[in-house]
């Protein structure tokens, strides 16, 4: 026999941020019930064991007995305080994950329109280094070199290698 819980759509409910509280808040007093019925548990143990005192013992047997039998009761102890920690701990990650998850379209947003301002200003860069190269590249009309009448231009890349292969034959 299953209880309620343990079925699939009750714990699909938990994906409410509301509920998902209100469920760990009960994990967490459940877990801190369990440790204080533990610690109940310990202090009859110790004040039981450490009272029996065989024939023979020495100043501290009884307690060295006794911590034997209690390590395993305090394990419990602690076990059920991390089980509540962690339950604080999933209740935040989870509230925390939800505000991330509608923050994102407004991050991403931001994300393109800085990435769209870079490539505007980068096109512009672009736009002006061009500008400025093709006017310091290309020579007004007024002021035209003067052809070298002892050199032939050259007209095309081959016409270079045709002079320099002429001149070193």
């Amino acid at each position: 026999m299953s209880t309620e819980i343990n079925r699939r759509d009750d714990y699909e409910r938990l994906l409410d941020l509301d509920v998902l509280a209100a469920w760990t808040l009960d994990r967490q007093r459940v877990h801190h019930a369990d440790a204080a019925a533990y610690e109940e548990v310990l202090a009859l143990f110790q004040s039981a064991l450490r009272s029996e005192v065989v024939e023979g013992d020495g100043r501290t047997s009884p307690q060295r007995r006794a911590r034997k039998v209690e390590k395993h009761i305090r394990a419990a102890i602690k076990a059920a305080r991390r089980q509540e920690a962690a339950m604080e701990r999933f209740r935040l990650a989870a509230a925390a994950h939800k505000a991330h998850v509608q923050a994102l379209p407004g991050q991403r947003a931001a994300k393109a329109s800085r990435k769209a301002g870079a490539r505007q200003a980068l096109a512009t860069g672009v736009s002006k280094s061009l500008h400025k190269s093709t006017t310091a590249f290309t020579p007004d009309a007024g002021e035209a070199p003067a052809a070298d009448p002892a050199r032939p231009t050259a007209r095309g890349i081959n016409d270079l290698f045709g002079q320099q292969q002429r001149r070193g034959a």
